[in-house]
């Protein structure tokens, strides 16, 4: 008998998730609404004023994470994605 109130609860607790979740979508979709707006009037991203600054840090950073030397990199070309 315990079982079945565990399930019910586990059911429960998942369809309460789901709501939130759903709440949470929705408030995130009317902030959505607003946003583009706010893109449109202000000014595009500034140029990247150092770009082997940035190649550096980027290098780093790829190097820590793949365990490796830093002098065994190098990075070709860095490009924007929208």
């Amino acid at each position: 008998m315990d079982t079945i109130w565990i399930v019910g609860a586990v059911f429960a607790v998942l369809i309460a998730l789901i709501v939130i979740l759903k709440a949470v979508r929705a408030k995130q979709e009317l902030l959505a609404v607003d946003e583009p707006e706010a893109l449109e009037t202000g000014a595009s991203a500034p140029a990247i004023g150092n770009r082997g600054e940035l190649a550096a840090v980027v290098a780093s950073c790829v190097a820590e994470v793949l365990g490796k030397d830093v002098t065994g990199l190098r990075i070709v070309s860095i490009k924007r994605v929208d």
